[in-house]
């Protein structure tokens, strides 16, 4: 019969209980129990055995034989002359009973063997040769300690950043640490000790002393026994020691500020740091080579990667950070064969076509997030090991990261933006890089992190607004583009215009200018945002001829007024009896009224519009423009009808729209002068439009504007119901900004019926 035994005492955080919950299972299952099944219920690690809670807390105090955990190529390891103290617990440790430690016994004579008469621990070339042969001269056992410290390259060791350098961070030696823990827990290192100062006595003094010792032992033991509940069950309080637990448990490594105090003790559970130090050898690190001819060996270890700062709310640029380590959270029991498995496998790639390596813990959540986990992992619990405490590292918990349980993940439309991102990486982050650029950078990592981790709308709209920010920033620095060969992006499909739409009036309207497009020399609406061109082969390409960059760091209807004059004057050299507007999207009539609201949200349709313009919008019929035309990678596949064409707000095409009541009747007359192919209908006469309209307009004198309107519409055969329609001069410029968006021909028909006479009382 299987009993499930709940472990509250370990948790996913701090670190010191997640590798508790490893050491405890790996243990059970090589030397208690092969059957034995773990996962992780809520906050606790649940244990599937044949045997009870009673059975499993006697194991550890009475049959568990502790892992042989040594460095003699570090200095405090109890291996030279000058580690007095760490020498005796060696010393101890040797004169318990070998059917507990028989194999810690011999791996000690066989460091001893390789130390020497060397009076001090070896450096840089020195250690490699020591490291070697210790893989060579150690017993089995001893080799799973050996791959969790350190792995042999190339050129120079590496060592996981779970435990230090070699086993040791700064001047705290794990290794000794660990010994002198199964000292002052293990009942038979209790009564040996006890054994020994009795023996050391002096024979008149001894009857007397026994007694004490003996009641000492007794004591000692039962404190042993409570700590290992509470480390292992949380069911009784246990008594901390004040030693050193080093970078597993932040919250414990007392220092400054630490407590009530001006300085706080470092306390721990002894069966803590013993069985946490078990469990980091699950995460044994090996040598990886590339699949390239003369690529070098290169270290690597079970979910760990380069410090990533972004996403925990502490994070900043200047964060000194060794590593991150992803540790996964499986919910399916599993046997330890099982998880052995998973954290031996455990390198991540992502990209499902260029199967890119993670180097960082950005791309770790990318990792996650777009192909998510097999194998019945439901989280990982992330941890960065930061430099917090002085220059000691501690294993800060920077948050659990849920794996997506759909199938299909918004992370996986990053894939377009894979060079993009790899050229920013390379470039933002040298001494010389602007600050406004670092910031963009991170921004653009925050948001990208946020939609691996919550996979929302809104975060893939965010994503969206940062890559627009920071290409605006990017596109204002020529001489660090430039020499850092940075190239504008492009490319983006409009699965990430529909995937993200939120029925807005804003929305709408930023996507149906972002789509706006043209022939000659003004393509792209993009093109007023920045200095580019439409590139060979698809994309966009940086170019110093800017007259058509009019965005600038005023208002919105400033720019958008802008555009419109500037696409105005582009018209007539070019050969055009219109400005240029066609687009493949159109906003609605609602959305036009609501761009006259004061509850328009500017600020948020520049933001999305920046974002949108990055998208290629050219039909896939190939109807627009070939100058401006962008081959567009789609990773996913796109529903059948076109979703941003029939997303809420739009008008369908089968749709009659209708004239909303407070629209301003002025807007209706001066749109018919700047429609998208400059026609109210295909086969209708087109309408010439103005020049001197936009600039009437921005400079506040609307009449004059309307006047020039009404002449020119009955000049094509329409007839206007009156020009005197009042507007306020000083929204002249807003009204110019709104006769730049696109809108499809059924709107325009009800304008002109709104503000023309009939066909038949026309003269």
């Amino acid at each position: 019969m299987t009993n499930q035994i709940l472990l509250n005492g370990c948790a996913p955080e701090p670190l010191i209980h997640y590798l508790k919950a490893l050491g405890i299972f790996r243990l059970v299952a090589e030397q208690l129990d092969p059957q034995a099944r773990g996962a992780w219920l809520g906050d606790a690690f649940a244990l599937g055995t044949e045997k009870t809670a009673e059975e499993l807390a006697g194991f550890f105090l009475n049959e568990y034989r502790p892992t042989p955990i040594v460095a003699p190529w570090n200095n405090s390891s109890g291996f030279y002359p000058g580690d007095k103290s760490q020498r005796a617990l060696l010393e101890s440790l040797c004169r318990l009973s070998t059917d507990r430690f028989g194999v810690y016994h011999d791996t000690i004579a066989a460091a001893r063997e390789i130390v020497g008469d060397r009076k001090d621990a070896p450096k840089e070339e020195e250690k490699a040769g020591m490291l070697s042969q210790a893989r060579c001269s150690f017993p089995d056992a001893a080799i799973e300690w050996l791959d969790a410290a350190y792995v042999l390259g190339d050129e120079k060791p590496g060592y996981p950043p779970l435990l230090g350098s070699g086993g040791n961070d700064g001047r705290l030696d794990f290794t000794t640490n660990f010994i002198a823990r199964l000292l002052d827990v293990l009942p038979g290192a209790l009564q040996q000790q006890a054994t020994e100062q009795l023996n050391a006595a002096a024979a008149d003094k001894r009857a007397k002393l026994e007694k004490r010792l003996l009641k000492q032992v007794e004591e000692q033991a039962a404190n042993s026994r409570q700590q290992l509940r509470a480390a292992l069950f949380l069911n009784c309080p246990a008594t901390l020691a004040n030693v050193a637990v080093g970078q597993f448990h932040p919250g414990g490594v007392g220092g400054a500020n630490a407590t009530q105090g001006i300085k706080g003790d470092s306390l721990v559970n002894p069966w803590d740091f013993i069985l946490a130090l078990e469990g980091a050898l699950l995460l044994a690190s090996a040598a990886v080579r590339k699949l390239a001819p003369g690529a070098r060996s290169m270290a690597s270890f079970p979910f760990t990667t380069r410090n990533s700062t972004v996403g925990y709310g502490t994070a900043t640029s200047n964060e000194k950070m060794r590593a991150e380590i992803w540790l996964p959270i499986w919910e399916r029991a599993a046997g330890f064969a099982e998880i052995a498995y998973l954290f031996g496998e455990g390198r991540m790639r992502f990209n499902s076509k260029a199967r890119q390596e993670v180097q960082t813990g950005f791309d770790f959540a990318r990792a996650v997030a777009e192909l998510g986990a097999d194998r019945g992992i439901a989280a990982f619990q992330r941890y960065g090991f930061l430099e917090r405490n002085g220059q000691a590292n501690l294993a800060a918990p920077l948050g659990r990261f849920e794996v997506p349980e759909r199938e299909r993940s918004l992370a996986t439309l990053v894939h377009q933006l894979d060079r993009w991102l790899d050229a920013t990486r390379r470039a933002i982050g040298k001494k010389e890089t602007p600050p406004r650029l670092l910031r963009a950078r991170a921004e653009v990592e925050e948001a990208i992190f946020s939609l691996c981790a919550h996979g929302q709308p809104e975060q893939l709209r965010d994503a969206l607004v940062a890559l627009g920010a920071a290409e605006c920033e990017i596109a204002v620095t020529p001489r660090f583009r430039d020499d850092n060969y940075l190239r504008p992006l492009s490319g983006l499909s409009t699965s990430w215009a529909w995937e993200c739409w939120d029925g807005s009036a804003e929305f709408e309207i930023a996507a149906a200018l972002a789509a706006i497009r043209g022939e000659g020399k003004r393509g792209a609406f993009r093109t007023h945002l920045e200095p580019v061109k439409p590139g060979e082969g698809g994309g966009f390409e940086w170019t110093k001829d800017d007259t058509g960059v009019v965005w600038q760091a005023g208002t919105l209807e400033d720019n958008l007024a802008a555009v419109l004059q500037r696409r105005s004057i582009d018209a007539r050299p070019a050969g055009f009896a219109h400005p240029q507007l066609q687009s493949s999207r159109f906003a609605s009539l609602k959305s036009i009224n609501h761009f006259f609201s004061p509850d328009n949200d500017d600020d948020k349709l520049e933001a999305l519009l920046r974002g949108l313009s990055l998208i290629n919008w050219t039909p896939r019929n190939g109807t627009g423009s070939g100058s401006d035309r962008v081959d567009s990678p789609v990773t996913i596949p796109e529903p059948e009808a076109d979703p941003v064409a029939t997303a809420p707000g739009t008008a369908p095409k089968a749709a009659v729209p209708k004239l909303p009541p407070t629209l301003p009747r002025a807007y209706a007359l001066l749109k018919l002068l700047f429609l998208p192919n400059g026609k109210l209908e295909a086969d209708s006469q087109p309408i010439r439009h103005e020049p001197a309209v936009v600039p009437l307009l921005r400079a506040g004198r609307v009449g004059e504007a309307l006047a020039i309107a009404e002449r020119r519409l009955r000049s094509t055969g329409l007839t206007p119901f009156t020009a005197q329609l009042y507007f306020p001069d000083e929204e002249g410029v807003r009204l110019a900004a709104a006769l730049l968006i696109p809108i499809d021909e059924a709107s325009a028909s009800v304008l002109a019926e709104a503000v023309l006479r009939p066909l038949q009382t026309r003269s």
